[in-house]
């Protein structure tokens, strides 16, 4: 059945509150707006943080979201996302152990994810390279920094808006497809949709995030997803 919002109920244990800040600025002599995301289940905050910025951010979604679920290396300690420049810089930051050689950070296979990191997010040491990979392809450019006084910081900045979905392009052949299974069987999780669509995980994984920018896919705290409302009807046009 088509959905709008996720379900972010949590089966983590009760106890440890995670906490991002967004700081949105709308004028350099303005004080930011401040929002509070709190949520006890890592998966849960990430989404909730991500859909968020998205909305008010032109940086290229997939390489926000693989920056935004890098804070799950510093345990979301101190994490603050600021948004800056109608959009055009987005700036993560975090107090945790930081990042001990930020060339090797940017380089895939270098991780320092463990298994309750993986149970979240891939954690296979390509999120930062594939994020600097997408925005420069964007002509942006993304950097790593130390945090004062410890943690780090990453910044994506891009040049201007992207173009605006045209929407008589419509979906590409992998998110019709991924469209059709998900309107058979919903929810679905990735693994199973690469599976019964024999496409890589990869590929499923970005069609997935640039569906969810978009408004067609929704997901749901443990990496389900389903079609919104949106989603559904765009299916209808298609078959």
């Amino acid at each position: 059945m088509p959905a709008d919002i996720p379900d972010t109920a949590s089966t983590e244990l009760p106890g440890h509150t995670y906490v991002v800040r967004i700081a949105l600025h709308r004028a350099a002599l303005e004080p930011p707006v401040i929002t509070e995301v709190r949520d006890i289940a890592p998966a849960a905050i990430i989404e909730s943080v991500f859909s968020r910025v998205a909305q008010m951010s032109s940086v290229p979604p997939l390489a926000l979201r693989e920056v935004i679920e890098n804070l799950i290396h510093a345990d979301f300690r101190d994490a603050l996302v600021t948004v800056l420049d109608a959009g055009r810089t987005v700036r993560v930051s975090d107090r945790g152990p930081g990042i001990t050689d930020a060339r090797r950070a940017m380089e895939p296979g270098y991780t320092t994810a463990d298994e309750s990191v993986r149970a979240v997010v891939r954690g296979a040491g390509s999120g930062l390279a594939l994020a600097a990979g997408l925005v420069a392809a964007e002509g942006g450019l993304l950097e790593v920094e130390d945090n004062l006084g410890g943690g780090t910081v990453v910044t994506i900045t891009v040049d201007a808006a992207p173009a605006p979905d045209d929407p008589a392009a419509g979906p590409s052949d992998a998110q019709r497809r991924l469209l059709a299974l998900l309107l058979e069987m919903s929810p679905a999780h990735p693994e199973t949709m690469a599976r019964e669509l024999d496409l890589p995980l990869g590929v499923v994984g970005r069609e997935l995030v640039l569906m969810e920018h978009r408004g067609l896919v929704a997901r749901f705290a443990d990496g389900g997803r389903v079609l919104t409302e949106r989603g559904a009807a765009i299916v209808a046009t298609l078959f």
